[in-house]
């Protein structure tokens, strides 16, 4: 018994040697094998010179399948002679509530925040990888109902669950922007999912069921939508879909 207490003791140490030599990236890619939602939220502007390397990214991360990542757009750059035409007020109000609940002074762009619960400077590349390793949501099911109402299953939480606030969001799968003026003046930027609606549709208890929701209305071209759940409205996210 003590020889193969040993032995295992062994092949978990070279286990742990090994795992913590590899790269993020390749931290990132078995956790992104498990098919489990991650979410990542871009916090940016069309103002923000710091943020182009950082919508960049978060295109990059859109890519993976399982990956449910958003632009969301603050208006407190729009001061600066020239008006983001994707930012939204919601999208500061987010900012702000994800900094209290995580107990930060200030909030800034481009900030990245996964998971609802890791947050960091939006173009750091080995921060996102590795925090998406460490936040998968249980899936939710969403697929068209008709042409103006979605179904939307959700998973159990458990008996013990926390009530879960819905999160129903619309938005931009793609949009180029020319910018006049600004810090990024003269740029052509191409911004990722960035939301045009995100709306409050009731809360979950955490029970399997199935709702029936209708479609957010707006105005993108190109929409995707997608649903969150966070326990008090901003806490870390539990569950995730997108369509």
């Amino acid at each position: 018994m003590g020889q193969k207490f040993l032995f295992l003791t062994a092949i978990l140490a070279i286990i742990g040697l090994g795992l913590l030599g590899m790269r993020p990236s390749q931290i990132t890619a078995r956790a992104l094998d498990l098919n489990a939602p991650v979410v990542v939220e871009l916090f940016t502007s069309q103002s923000c010179s710091s943020c182009p390397p950082a919508d960049a990214l978060l295109g990059d991360l859109a890519k993976q399948g399982n990956v449910i990542a958003f632009s969301c757009h603050v208006t407190y750059w729009d001061h600066l002679n020239w008006r983001d035409t994707l930012s939204r007020k919601f999208c500061t109000e987010r900012q702000r509530a994800y900094a209290t609940i995580q107990k930060k002074r200030q909030v800034y762009t481009p900030q990245m925040v996964v998971g609802g619960r890791y947050e960091f400077v939006g173009s750091d590349r080995s921060s996102a990888l590795y925090y998406m390793g460490r936040s998968p949501a249980l899936r939710i099911d969403l697929k068209f109902k008709d042409r103006t109402r979605l179904s939307v299953t959700l998973p159990s939480l458990g008996n013990k669950a926390e009530p879960q606030t819905l999160w129903l969001i619309r938005y931009h799968a793609s949009h180029t922007q020319d910018i006049p003026s600004g810090e990024n003046r003269g740029k052509k930027i191409t911004y990722t999912n960035s939301i045009e609606t995100m709306d409050n549709v009731g809360t979950w208890d955490g029970s399997t069921q199935t709702l029936v929701l209708p479609l957010p209305a707006g105005e993108a071209k190109d929409p995707g939508f997608a649903i969150l759940a966070q326990p008090q409205g901003f806490g870390p996210i539990t569950a995730a879909g997108k369509l």
